[in-house]
């Protein structure tokens, strides 16, 4: 498990870094007026849209919305994990990262040192025995998977027997290679199996998946169980060989077997992955979209299969951020990409994975055959049921088309009704919460201006009731106003973080990148006033409006609401 950073250091190390030089050590910038430039190296485009701001430190691409600090730089460019962005760039100016009591990412002990080791001379075995059986290696052709393949992957073979492994047998037992009888002996745990090493992401061995070479043996795949340095729920087999073999990765192939991933890379297609004998996690699809946007769910398309699909839809929903795609393939039935492939080739793998369904097709039409959408009954209890799934999707605007594809398929009108069966409080027309980017309004115009100097919030007291008028926006004005309020001091690249987890990221990013339209430093405090008062004077006429249509449908105004009828009335 990563460490536990505290947010001081994060903001800190934020404020030192310099994000110019960690992207123009990657991706040369050029420099045009205050901003620097070049071709986004996250899409493929002709002219530079990629921006770089050296003052308030953060990238955004106005093509493809990419945006966010140094550390989502190294985290997207050089797909690392949080942490080990965060201790990258601490080392780059002599920083020791400081973790949170007990949170420190384990470090490799000497002990440990030594299971890695172990486990290596294993694989280099295992290796050798194939490389001495030509029965094995005729096995291996028959299925299509030649000499430097098996090199690749470091294809190896368990002979036969029940003793053969030499070395420490106390760390043979600790790495999960021996199995300890009742009365103290050992046997070897991978007995006449291909044996496929499962190396970290910095290229060890830490564990070993054996599949059966005869048909009638069982279980087909044996996995090392549970080690100090192995874990099933926080590894991914293929996951090291495909970032040694692809630079940029365009799609990552999800299957279930080892022989998958291997047969995948004999034709060509080197992007594929294999969870280790159980269902893929949340944990694990994160690690495979911070390497890759689009993951593409390889299985079988019987039963068995569908209900696999089915979990690994479960287990993306919270990953759904910007730009991320899951699609679903389903082979023909008695196929898995290992047999497809060999028998179609890759072109033909390649045609299936274009008809591959998205997300929400899969879940609408998984969801539509279990619900009778024909009556009225049917389409409540299609509602109900994706509900669940439904809410836990982070990102809005997929949310909107889900939501407009339940109006299509089920001809229904979302009213409030039926947007509250699916766990929202308002109407689809008043769902999105970002500002209107068609033109400059006084909300938009007064974030952008707060996210170029935040210290403007510090002459501003409370104005959440503004957000009592539904402005258009107001809610994310106050958002930054109120966390502004509470770190006084907080810089526009530790603000923008703050909102790295809020669906309304990439639209402040957005906005951050644009320049304000002023005159000079000078004038952006009085421009912020102006914009407060406009969405003061806005205020007013719209709550004078909300107490008159209260008070002409027949309801009683309160105390609290005439007094604040009769204010409205005096202020100007």
């Amino acid at each position: 498990m990563a460490g536990r950073v505290p947010r001081s250091f994060i903001d800190d190390l934020l404020n030192r870094v310099d994000i110019v030089e960690i992207i123009d050590n990657r991706v040369p910038l050029k420099k045009k007026g205050t901003e620097y430039w070049a071709c986004c190296p996250f899409h493929n485009e002709k002219s530079a849209s990629f921006s770089v701001s050296q003052n308030k430190q953060f990238f955004h691409c106005f093509g493809c919305q990419q945006s966010g600090n140094a550390i989502g730089f190294l985290m997207d460019y050089d797909h690392m994990e949080f942490v080990e962005a965060i201790e990258t760039l601490a080392q780059s100016i002599g920083l020791d990262v400081p973790y949170e009591q007990g949170q420190a990412p384990r470090q490799a002990t000497p002990a440990m040192e030594s299971l890695f080791d172990s486990l290596e001379k294993c694989s280099d075995y295992y290796q050798s025995q194939l490389k001495q059986n030509n029965t094995v290696i005729e096995y291996l052709k028959q299925r299509g998977i030649s000499g430097q393949t098996a090199r690749d992957y470091a294809i190896g073979y368990a002979p036969e027997g029940w003793s053969n492994l030499q070395g420490d047998q106390k760390l043979l037992l600790e790495g999960g290679m021996l199995i300890e009888k009742d009365n103290g002996q050992h046997y070897d745990r991978f007995r006449h199996r291909l044996m496929f090493p499962i190396r970290d992401r910095r290229g060890r061995t830490i564990a070993f998946g054996g599949r059966v070479i005869v048909a009638e043996d069982n279980p087909k795949y044996l996995n090392s169980p549970e080690t100090s340095i192995f874990h099933k729920g926080d590894e991914i087999y293929g996951l090291y060989e495909l970032k040694k073999a692809v630079t940029n990765i365009e799609q990552i192939f999800v299957t279930e077997g080892y022989m998958d991933v291997v047969a995948l890379a004999e034709h060509g297609v080197k992007t594929a992955v294999a969870t280790l004998g159980t269902a893929i996690n949340n944990a694990q699809i994160e690690k495979l979209f911070r390497s890759c946007k689009t993951l593409v769910f390889c299985f079988d398309g019987d039963t068995a299969g569908r209900k696999a699909a089915w979990r690994s839809l479960e287990q993306c929903l919270a990953s759904l951020k910007e730009g991320r795609l899951a699609r679903f393939l389903f082979l023909p039935d008695g196929h898995d990409p290992d047999s497809f492939i060999g028998d179609f080739g890759n072109q033909a793998f390649q045609q299936q994975c274009t008809e591959a369904a998205t997300l929400t097709e899969f879940l609408f039409n998984t969801l539509k055959a279990e619900c009778n959408i024909q009556s009225l009954e049917g389409k409540s209890q299609f509602l109900d049921r994706l509900r669940p799934y439904f809410t836990q999707i982070p990102l809005q605007s997929l949310k909107d088309q889900i939501l407009g594809e339940v109006e299509r398929q089920l001809s229904v009108q979302l009213d409030a009704r039926l947007l509250n069966i699916l766990g929202e409080e308002t109407v689809k027309q008043n769902l999105k919460t970002v500002i209107p980017e068609s033109r400059w309004t006084a909300t938009k115009l007064a974030i952008n201006l707060l996210l170029h100097k935040p210290q403007l919030a510090k002459s501003t007291g409370s104005q959440n009731h503004l957000t009592e008028a539904n402005i258009p926006g107001t809610d994310l004005l106050m958002q930054l106003l109120d966390t502004i309020h509470e770190e006084p001091e907080i810089s526009t690249q530790n603000l923008l973080d703050r909102f790295s987890d809020s669906e309304q990221k990439s639209h402040l990013y957005q906005l951050a990148a644009v320049q304000p339209a002023m005159e000079n430093e000078e004038s952006i405090e009085p421009m912020f006033r102006d914009c407060l008062q406009q969405l003061q004077t806005q205020y007013i006429k719209i709550r004078r409006l909300q107490l008159i249509e209260k008070s002409q449908s027949g309801d009683v105004l309160s105390e609290s609401e005439k007094l604040e009828y009769k204010q409205l009335f005096t202020k100007r």
